[in-house]
């Protein structure tokens, strides 16, 4: 007879899906926690009350979900957010959201609140995380012009930290170093979306395409990411390209650009300006754009530093 796995730390076995294991899977997404948490807390007030958990309406949602939010970023509703819940770990019942029967299987209240507790503190260290990062641009874009190196030095180690809340540091780096190349030759990208994205997760267009960047490199985000406004042609920024993506890239697909295109071309023809003139021009528009991007998803911070918005 075949030895049973053991049971994981939350008590359930971790061939099983469960609460724990796709809720630990998104710490730090305040777009999916901040719909999460409300609806996890409520099961948990209502389990130790000895009450039945009806579930909560989308109002009850959106009320809760603001709160939270307010305490580490100004993030505003949408529904979106609640639909993303329904295809994970919500289910619905006459108006009423809560977590899916079965996700709940053999987990205890200790367990549920112990969760919640590590899901808030994600919030809270993704929160410091991103103050951390705006005080040490800010602290850049301070130094005198000269200083080019420091400057240099900042971005490539920014851009290759592909890890950390869905690698939001790559997905608004590559932005900015981007957006300030083409700038130059008299081209315009521009953030924009479509979806209300996790954390960072940005998409932009130039011209007749539209750029989209990401640090997942499954084929499965790949084959989401090409089935989105079939038809628009696009240019993918990611990590690497394998041969597998290299496949899926045709058609529609203009180019593909790694991290390395973006360090070995983009940021070396810039800093190879900047030093030329002795002036850290363009590298100081990419930290000022990159910048303005995280104050954007963090639009509790206040300080006041370089200019917000550049144009």
């Amino acid at each position: 007879m075949p030895k049973a796995r053991p049971a994981s730390k939350d008590g359930l076995r971790p061939s099983k899906a469960n609460i724990f294991a796709i809720l630990r899977g998104h710490l730090g997404q305040r777009t999916v926690l901040g719909v999460a948490i409300p609806v996890l807390s409520a099961h948990i007030d209502a389990a130790r009350g000895g009450r039945r958990f009806a579930g909560l309406t989308e109002k009850q949602i959106e009320l809760a979900f603001c709160e939270l939010n307010s305490k580490f970023v100004k993030s505003e509703y949408h529904s979106t957010y609640l639909h993303r819940g329904l295809a994970r770990f919500l289910e619905t019942l006459e108006n009423r959201y809560k977590i899916r029967e079965q996700l709940l299987d053999g987990a205890s209240v200790d367990d549920l609140d112990q969760l919640r507790s590590d899901l808030l503190e994600s919030l809270r260290t993704a929160y410091e995380k991103r103050q951390a990062v705006i005080k040490k641009l800010v602290a850049a874009c301070s130094l005198p012009a000269e200083r080019i190196r420091e400057r240099h030095s900042l971005v490539d180690s920014y851009l290759s930290q592909l890890t950390g809340n869905h690698g939001e540091m790559f997905e608004v780096v590559s932005f900015a170093v981007l957006r300030e190349y083409f700038r130059t030759f008299g081209f315009s990208l521009q953030r924009f979306s479509t979806t209300h994205a996790n954390d960072g997760g940005m998409d932009f267009v130039g011209g007749e395409a539209i750029y989209q960047v990401t640090t997942d490199e499954s084929i499965q985000k790949l084959r989401r990411d090409l089935a989105k406004a079939p038809g628009t042609k696009r240019v993918l920024v990611r990590p690497t390209v394998t041969p597998a993506v290299s496949e899926l890239c045709e058609g529609d697909v203009l180019e593909t650009i790694e991290l390395k295109d973006l360090l070995n071309h983009f940021i070396s023809w810039l800093l190879a300006r900047d030093t030329r003139s002795n002036q850290a021009r363009h590298l100081q528009r990419v930290l000022e754009i990159a910048l303005a991007e995280f104050r954007r998803e963090n639009r509790a911070e206040t300080a006041v530093g370089p200019s917000s918005e550049v144009v």
